[in-house]
């Protein structure tokens, strides 16, 4: 039987077939008969290969006509006719062709033909939306194939079925078919029938959320198409692989799978094909939120459905479009787009993409604050998707209304419709929409009660939970995770607010480690211990980066500036591509295991202060609200959690200190003025009043009650020098010792709390000029023979590759403030030659890091974002201390810091309390300085900090 494509192309498109048509009808060398026959041999080629089917129609037209006395080539003529004209959506001249063919095979007791023209007659009620009358004809196809025992016809029949099951959204019918089908197929051993057969299986289960059975059958349709070897199999495998990897979060292998399949769809001519690999690059688009792009891809996927009358399609393309012009704010388009694809949905009775229209449309009504129209779409949304089998549609359905009834204060109701969805979303895996409903259930528990707080934060922090366990899911999507996190904001602020409420400290301490990169740290774990290496393409690309760097470095005073800036654009996208790669391996190493608080906290070292920031939106207005959590080495003492409000004023100092524009220019103003109000305005909202009590009794010469305070602060929080923070008029570093982390789960197991190196306890310097000579000579002083000194930068990154044999590592260089993996060290600047902190991840790092280069301490500000710099990545590589500096640092200034910081390490104390000497020194050395004022601002000395894993 000819292929089940569905295309449209006329004379226009195709001039060569008519071409070629003319050729056969004027040939003089051909008889009558001899010329009716190979017009049908050029008709089925045109029909098999979907190309002209205007060309195919008047070739057959001519070969009924030549062929008229021969019954059996008119019967098959007109099955042909029949066929071309179904696909032209001509049903009733198609029904009386096939009728026809159907009327000459009965008379000829031609069993085989009879069995197709009702296999044809089939489709042609399914297109007509006849659908008892089409699986009428197809269960007398059945019969009469199972009574000539054509075993590729029934499998045909069966998947023909198993299809129409499906798209009605009978899943348990379509496998059922499908499993049928694909017995048959197997035993007739046609390759192309297996794909299809095992493609029918896959979509059910996606359609049933089995996304693991649905990829193994389309790799198996993969498999049987490709030896097939025909373009259409293979187009609708690498479809479906597509949707598969886009469910997983895996974009560059959906994206990699679309583009194949759209290539093979437009060598097979299919348009059906064409515009699912459009619509599925568009939903893509969508994700990386480019949406101009997507709706390019939207509108060539709604063309293709159009011009193959495909009105399935085009109420997929309808939708997408309708969704991303409510997105570009274009809410009359998405309305417009929105009713086109319920209208078209309708018409082929396809029940769930009704349902997912009516939930577009109640979303529109809610966003208008027609709570009336936006119930009665939510309610025929419930309906349909019930009718449906779909668990996901009535969850989201449900919890449409309860949106809805929140906002008219209806919270009893509310409470019934979260419930259920919760209870539906649960029962069909969907971790979104369970998370999502968590959170629903919390706000409507609050909002009843105070006696229901306690039960409304327990929602909160699964909620939490389950969006850090998705967020972990999406792999190499780092902007769709910070994404996802923008658009959940209220899910960190509500459980906070009810954990502050509830003065609930333990609650307070899960919800700030919730947020902080679990993935990232069971990432930093196994791959700084050994337990994991780096994925075999990241290292493929980071070969690639060292080749461009290198050809970079040799050509940068040779070349034009166009072919430098070519150069430089393919160097940030290697940079992009390995973040992605790395972004992978969050959820391949990710268990998505809760961490309990007590755990958490037992990893904090006896006498270690934990202190823990977060801060929040409020609401519309500029200002923030400030969360933290003082976590107290009294094991019987439960966490500290306090709230703050952040003044527009108070946000302005945080911005400033953390802006790495015009050279940091606004946070140096800052730190330069001794005297201003943000160091103890800040500090009384940093620092817990309990906490802020201790500090401000402790003296400052005890250096054995001197305690050590371990700080996690989030993005935006993490350019705060908090050294500076002012304690009763003295600096945060006279009352404790300072350490930072991005969180708690860093922090090194027992068996890992060393800070010193291997036997040799040796040390690798490279200075790039920019160390100072008290720095050199006191390095050198300490380590005498034992210390090496690299020449250049080849020298410095060889060492570097076996780095782990030296206990300390110092490289004295000038940094840059990109974000992520693009962040870099310059290791000499003729030639140019970079560490970035991509290629960073293919060293092996000493145990005690100091990266002196301005920004080399700094992490991505943006909520979200992993936080992926030469500071974690530096933690993957086997370091487990860092000395780092926050913003662009002071050469002479550093250079004595450091100095005495060396000294003090050579004397074996802990590098936290030993950068607080030394800093406290050059503030005392300063004020004996010709200017005290300018030489002991902070700005000098400040900007050192030191991140730990071992904080004592």
């Amino acid at each position: 039987m000819p292929k089940n494509h569905s295309l449209t192309y006329d004379a226009a498109d195709e001039p060569e077939d008519l071409n070629r048509l003319n050729e056969v009808l004027r040939d003089p060398s051909l008889a009558s008969t001899g010329r009716g026959r190979e017009l049908v041999l050029f008709a089925v080629e045109l029909i098999y290969n979907n190309r002209s089917l205007e060309a195919a129609s008047q070739a057959l037209t001519a070969a009924a006509n030549l062929l008229r006395k021969f019954p059996e080539m008119h019967m098959h003529i007109c099955l042909l006719m029949g066929e071309v004209a179904s696909r032209r959506s001509q049903f009733k001249l198609s029904r009386r062709f096939t009728k026809k063919a159907l009327w000459l095979a009965k008379i000829s007791r031609n069993r085989q033909t009879e069995a197709k023209a009702y296999v044809q007659l089939s489709e042609i009620f399914y297109k007509a939306e006849r659908i008892k009358k089409s699986r009428r004809q197809a269960y007398r196809a059945l019969n009469i194939t199972r009574r000539i025992q054509d075993t590729w016809m029934e499998g045909y029949i069966y998947r023909l079925l198993g299809e129409q099951h499906f798209n009605n959204g009978d899943m348990g019918q379509a496998r059922k078919h499908g499993e049928r089908s694909l017995e048959y197929a197997a035993t007739s051993g046609d390759p192309e029938a297996l794909s299809n057969c095992y493609h029918l299986l896959g979509q059910v289960s996606y359609a049933e959320d089995d996304l693991d059975r649905a990829q193994y059958y389309a790799q198996k349709s993969l498999e049987c198409g490709q030896k097939s070897k025909g373009r259409w199999p293979e187009a609708k495998a690498r479809q479906l692989l597509g949707r598969v990897a886009f469910w997983r979060g895996d974009v560059d292998e959906s994206q990699r799978n679309a583009e194949q399949s759209l290539a093979h769809a437009i060598s097979a001519r299919d348009l059906n094909m064409e515009a699912a690999a459009y619509e599925l690059l568009g939903e893509l688009a969508r994700m990386r939120r480019n949406f101009q792009q997507a709706k390019q891809f939207g509108e060539k996927a709604l063309c293709c459905s159009q011009r193959s009358r495909d009105e399935d399609g085009q109420a997929s393309a309808h939708q997408l479009l309708a969704d991303l012009a409510r997105r570009q704010g274009d809410m009359e388009g998405a309305l417009q787009h929105a009713a086109y694809s319920l209208n078209l949905s309708r018409r082929t009775q396809d029940i769930r993409r009704q349902s997912y229209a009516h939930r577009l449309l109640g979303d529109f009504a809610f966003l208008r604050r027609d709570f009336s129209e936006m119930t009665n779409h939510a309610e025929a949304a419930l309906r349909l998707a019930k009718a449906a089998g779909d668990r996901v549609g009535e969850a989201n359905a449900e919890t449409l209304l309860v949106r809805g009834l929140i906002e008219q204060d209806n919270y009893v109701d509310a409470r019934g419709h979260v419930e259920r969805a919760l209870g539906l979303a649960e029962a069909a895996e969907d971790l979104p929409g369970v998370a999502s409903a968590h959170m629903m259930l919390a706000l409507t528990l609050a909002c009843l009660g105070p006696e229901n707080r306690k039960q409304a934060l327990r929602e909160a922090l699964q909620a939490v939970a389950g969006r850090e366990r998705i967020r972990a899911s999406m792999g190499s999507a780092a902007a769709e995770r910070a994404r996802y996190l923008a658009e959940t904001q209220q899910w960190d602020t509500v459980p906070l607010q009810l954990a502050a409420e509830l003065d609930d400290g333990w609650a307070g301490f899960e919800l700030m480690e919730l947020g902080r990169s679990e993935a990232l740290a069971d990432l930093l774990h196994r791959y700084a211990h050994g337990e994991r290496d780096l994925p075999e393409e990241v290292r493929f690309l980071m070969t690639e980066l060292d080749t461009l760097e290198a050809v970079a470095a040799e050509t940068v005073d040779l070349q034009t500036h166009a072919h430098n800036k070519a150069l430089q654009e393919k160097i940030k996208q290697l940079h992009t591509k390995i973040a992605e790669r790395v972004g992978n391996a969050f959820e391949q190493v990710y268990a998505g295991e809760v961490i309990a608080p007590q755990e958490l906290r037992d990893r904090i070292p006896a006498g270690v202060h934990g202190l823990l920031l977060r801060s929040v939106p409020l609401g519309d207005s500029l200002g923030r609200i400030l969360y933290s959590i003082w976590v107290t080495p009294d094991h019987d003492r439960p966490p500290v959690i306090e709230q703050h409000v952040l003044s527009e004023e108070e946000v302005g100092w945080l911005t400033a200190l953390s802006d790495r524009r015009r050279g940091h220019s606004r946070g140096r103003r800052l730190l330069m003025d001794d005297g201003h109000p943000w160091r103890r305005e800040l500090s009384k909202k940093l620092i817990p009043a309990d906490l802020y009590a201790l500090l401000r009794g402790i003296n400052d010469q005890d250096i054995e009650g001197l305690p050590t305070l371990l700080v996690a602060p989030t993005g935006d929080l993490w350019g705060i020098p908090f050294a500076t923070l002012d304690i009763s008029g003295r600096y945060l570093i006279d009352c404790a010792a300072l350490a930072l982390l991005p969180s708690m789960r860093l922090l090194t197991a027992p068996a890992h709390s060393s800070v010193s190196g291997g036997d040799a306890h040796e040390a690798l310097v490279y200075t790039a000029e920019v160390a100072s000579e008290p720095e050199l000579e006191q390095l050198t002083r300490a380590y005498g023979d034992r210390l090496e000194v690299a020449r250049d930068a080849e020298e410095v990154l060889d060492a570097l590759r076996s780095g782990d044999r030296y206990a300390l590592g110092v490289l004295s260089v000038h940094g840059n403030s990109e974000p992520g993996l693009a962040q870099s060290l310059q290791l000499s600047r003729i030639p140019r030659r970079r560490l970035s902190a991509a290629q960073m991840l293919g060293l092996r790092l000493p145990v005690h890091l100091v990266l002196g280069a301005c920004w080399s301490g700094r992490l991505s500000p943006v909520p979200g974002e992993e936080p992926l710099g030469l500071p974690t990545v530096a933690l993957t590589r086997g370091a487990t201390t860092l000395t780092t500096a926050l913003y662009p640092v002071p050469d002479e200034a550093t250079g004595m810091i450091l100095a005495e910081y060396y000294k003090q390490l050579a004397s074996n104390v802990h590098p936290a309390q030993a950068l607080r000497a030394s800093q406290r020194r050059y503030i005392a050395n300063a004020s004996h300085a010709l200017d005290p004022v300018t030489a002991e601002a902070p700005w000098y000395w400040a900007g050192l900090t030191v991140l730990t894993t071992v904080p004592q």
